[in-house]
């Protein structure tokens, strides 16, 4: 019993370290942004930038296999998405489980009482999702 728990939280170690050396950058970078530029923001900074928040959205499509429509609606008429529209659940799930994350992140992981315990990105989207719309199952 001992060592299959050994075994588990040394696997979980070496997955975290090998997380970090591929996550995405998700740092909230300084930006020129003003507040009224953005529309609809719950979960994510209103201060965010154009590129970090593109860079965080493509971590979502990576992590999850999908494209932006799988969350965002298009526009009647266009080929454009309403980025500000909430009317797919799966919008709001996705902010769900951002707060999870973060939650998991600064419960577990803020061993040097980060200021920003928010920004610890050890446990992410794709640790569980791995492409795929539903968490994956790790096999044993």
């Amino acid at each position: 019993m001992k060592t299959r728990n050994l075994f588990t939280l040394s696997f979980f170690l070496i997955l975290s370290v090998a997380l970090l050396a591929f996550t995405n950058d998700t740092e909230i970078k300084e930006s020129n942004v003003t507040k009224s530029e953005w529309k609809n923001l719950k979960v994510l900074p209103q201060d965010i930038s154009n590129d970090s928040l593109k860079s965080l959205m493509r971590g979502y499509n990576d992590a999850l296999g999908v494209k932006c429509s799988h969350c965002h609606i298009t526009i009647e008429g266009t080929d454009k998405l309403d980025f500000a529209d909430d009317s797919k659940k799966e919008k709001e799930i996705a902010r769900k489980m951002i707060l999870m994350t973060r939650k998991i992140n600064a419960d577990n992981f803020n061993w040097e009482n980060h200021p920003n315990p928010e920004l610890i990105n050890v446990v992410n989207c794709t640790m569980c999702h791995r492409g795929h719309t539903k968490a994956t199952k790790m096999i044993n």
